[in-house]
């Protein structure tokens, strides 16, 4: 009895809640650059350069650090309920959009001239710095980023009559 005990304890005390699988891309772009960051709750992160003009995938391999920071605040932001956010007195600018997606639920959010929730402002700062830390190797990876065209283009202007 003692030592069926002493197994059942090990046991239940080895035993982790499953992790948080998610699929992340961060894209930013602006007059200078434009580009993907890819994350799956692994140790690799993408980029995948989409200016000038083909796109390119090359990956990196986090710190175990750098993989925790992102998944601790993927497990944890907010995304508010507008999926929007632009300064229609910029034409040009920078634009950064999220999109996260787990087994229940799909997340998105364009920030546009820098007329967004703060605390993801920060996030896509934290995310650029990481990738300018790392040296990316070319891979012949493609991912499907086509939610990006829903999430990027503006809507058509109002017909005027």
């Amino acid at each position: 009895m003692r030592i069926l005990t002493i197994i059942l304890i090990i046991v239940f005390s080895s035993c982790q809640s499953p992790k948080k699988e998610s699929d992340f891309t961060f894209y930013k772009g602006n007059i200078h650059e434009s580009y993907y960051l890819k994350f799956n709750s692994s140790d690799t992160l993408y980029f995948i350069n989409a200016y000038p003009y083909e796109e390119q995938t090359s990956f990196t391999i986090l710190s175990s650090e750098e993989k925790e920071k992102i998944q601790n605040i993927l497990d944890s932001i907010t995304f508010p309920k507008e999926e929007k956010f632009t300064n229609s007195l910029i034409e040009d600018g920078e634009t950064n959009a999220f999109y996260l997606k787990d087994k229940k639920l799909t997340k998105k959010l364009m920030i546009h001239g820098h007329m967004g929730p703060k605390h993801f402002l920060s996030f896509g700062e934290s995310l650029v710095k990481i990738k300018n830390l790392h040296k990316f190797t070319r891979t012949n990876k493609k991912f499907d980023l086509s939610i990006f065209n829903k999430i990027l283009n503006a809507p058509p202007p109002p017909i005027i009559n």
